[in-house]
């Protein structure tokens, strides 16, 4: 199975109408205001489109049009205006050839081949610049009377406001659709280290008895392991001092000799901004201040300074990977997996799929070390060990995980004589918190399959062959929504199940994780803080002009080259991270390479100072 990687890039639509007429027009675009009531009572004319690779990759369907969650809703009828004229929705999908996306994407935007409604994200455009050049419409007058559900979201998000438009001529303007997160969803990754090594070689910090934990029948771990700071699991940066210093101990009682308690990017970093640094009160990227509301670079901060400090005391202590610096080409979340895999390390940046006994490599071997490796999460920890207090104590703000805005979706001025207003009342659906949502989300359930049987058999046959016969889902007595058993064993049946290549509303809120209790809990750990309001989204970066993203594009180029060779430095002592001079020298050289420009482009686009 290879991993399905294309994504929704166009949606020519064709509309089938219950009575007939002539199209209606589109409302003016002249104000931010809700528009009158706009009677639309014609017939669309159907359009054929391309069929381009629109394979996704299962025994279950040919093509992205034939899920079963998009079809139920094509089936449906709107009534845009509420006057009984009602009429249905048909869409032809053209998808590229798996790895030509973003070719495709800006092939068919420099020739003027462009569908209706569009797909952004491997654009080299946004939808500023579509709408400068007359290729997008501006859908405020659309949006305000006939996506209420759309617009709902934004009420229930008012850290959001603004966000959802893009200033035009002073106003702000509805250019394009974002897919939205309800929350930032369950975190896929995050720090794991070593629970047995802890329990093997540690003890009671307080009483010094020793530790003990066992799995129990249904596949949970219990243990009575506690760290200094009284929690049971690492909090603070001294409870990571206290890990790392076990986890050395372990190294040297099982005489492995090329492994390390620490596990960290070629780059001195882990994650992709903010983790392991925002607990300091500042990260080396950039993001939004929780308190100031304004962007901000914080990778000059004597936080970020702070941070270094710490992670040359761990190098010196011999708890980091000696050789760290060499593994730039691994993905942070897959760096020295040949160590990790093999029991050799105690704490890395993990995927959420090896929490638990998962590093078992024996296939059947009693006397390999694997098998009685336990692998648990930490949060970022808080630091309350370097510095003075103006980099303590700080509640991690940022690390890496799902944010509330996604894809970035245009309606073309291809589509500008269509029925738009039953295209964006189809459209809204997806949004609804109470069926929309739902069917984007999870799927069909048992009694839509069934409904699904008279509506578009086909594709309740696709269900059934999914082995779905009862659905995608199945509701809790807790009122909670658990993936069938089918959909969670298999990415081709579940990848069946949701229209996530479509916009609407990922609402994971009440969703009940099929993994044992202490799995959940563990995952848990991860969604301790909120990176929502620091995290800078593509809602805010699309608005960049091309000059705008070119010159970020040099500035963060320039910036993780020179970053990758000095800050190894300043970890090893090659450079003296306490040097203030040779501080001062990098901190010239970051602000160099223009990172207050690219805050100020973003603080435009916020409407801040």
């Amino acid at each position: 199975m290879r991993k399905k990687a294309s994504v929704l890039l166009a949606a020519v639509l064709a509309l089938s109408l219950a009575a007939c007429g002539k199209s209606g027009n589109a409302p003016a675009a002249d104000s931010a205001a809700p528009a009158q009531e706009q009677e639309s009572t014609g017939e669309a004319v159907e359009i054929a489109a391309e069929e381009v690779d629109g394979d996704v990759q299962t025994p279950y369907i040919d093509n992205y049009a034939e899920v079963p969650a998009l079809q139920y809703a094509l089936a449906k009828e709107w009534d845009p205006d509420g006057n009984g004229n009602t009429r249905k929705v048909t869409l032809d999908i053209i998808t590229p050839p798996l790895g030509t996306e973003q070719d495709f994407t800006n092939t068919l935007i420099s020739t003027g081949d462009y569908p209706d409604i569009m797909n952004l994200q491997m654009a080299s455009v946004n939808a500023a610049e579509m709408y400068e050049d007359g290729m997008c419409i501006d859908l405020t007058d659309y949006v305000m009377q006939y996506m209420p559900n759309y617009r709902a979201y934004f009420d229930r998000h008012p850290e959001l406001a603004g966000r959802e438009t893009i200033e035009v001529d002073g106003q702000r303007r509805y250019l394009c659709l974002y897919q939205l997160n309800e929350t930032p969803g369950t975190p896929w990754g995050g720090m794991v280290y070593r629970r047995d090594w802890i329990i093997k070689y540690g003890s009671n910090p307080e009483t010094g008895e020793a530790f003990s934990g066992e799995w129990d029948e249904e596949g949970n771990w219990h243990d009575n392991v506690v760290f200094p700071s009284g929690e049971t699991y690492p909090k603070y940066v001294s409870d990571w001092e206290w890990m790392l210093d076990i986890f050395k101990t372990a190294l040297d009682e099982q005489d492995i000799t090329d492994g390390y308690a620490y596990s960290v990017g070629a780059s001195g970093e882990n994650g992709v901004g903010g983790d392991m640094e925002s607990g300091f009160g500042s990260a080396n990227t950039w993001y939004i201040d929780p308190e100031e509301k304004k962007v901000v670079f914080g990778g000059t901060s004597d936080a970020f300074r702070t941070y270094l400090e710490m992670m040359h005391n761990w190098y010196e202590k011999g708890w980091v990977d000696p050789s760290f610096y060499e593994h730039a080409d691994d993905l942070f979340f897959m760096v020295d997996v040949a160590s990790v895999y093999s029991g050799k390390v105690g704490s890395w940046y993990g995927i959420g799929s090896v929490i638990g006994k998962t590093l078992d490599v024996s296939e059947g071997n009693p006397d390999d070390p694997t098998n009685d490796i336990v692998v648990l999460c930490a949060p970022t920890p808080i630091n309350d060990v370097y510095g003075d207090e103006s980099v303590q104590g700080f509640e991690p703000f940022l690390f890496f995980n799902n944010g509330l805005f996604a894809g970035q979706i245009v309606v073309t001025d291809k589509a500008q004589e269509k029925d738009l207003p039953a295209l964006l009342t189809f459209m809204d659906y997806f949004y609804g918190k109470d069926e929309g949502s739902v069917v984007y989300s999870y799927g069909l359930s048992e009694e839509q399959v069934e409904e699904l049987r008279t509506l578009v058999p086909e594709a309740a046959a696709v269900y059934d062959a999914a082995g779905l016969k009862h659905g995608a889902y199945s509701v809790t007595e807790d009122g909670k929504f658990m993936d069938a058993p089918e959909k969670i064993a298999s990415e081709e049946v579940s990848n069946i199940c949701v229209p996530m290549r479509f916009n609407g509303l990922s609402d994971q809120t009440n969703i009940q994780l099929a993994y044992e209790q202490f799995k959940i809990d563990q995952i848990g750990l991860y969604q301790m803080y909120d990176a929502t309001a620091a995290s800078i989204g593509n809602e805010i970066t699309a608005q960049l002009t091309p000059e705008q993203s070119s010159e970020y594009s040099d500035i963060l180029t320039n910036l993780t080259t020179y970053d990758a060779r000095v800050l190894p430095e300043f970890i090893t002592g090659e450079k003296d991270i306490k040097d203030d001079e040779a501080w001062q020298e990098y901190c010239d050289t970051v602000e160099g390479f223009g990172v207050q420009t690219y805050c100020d482009y973003l603080n435009e686009i916020l409407g801040v100072d």
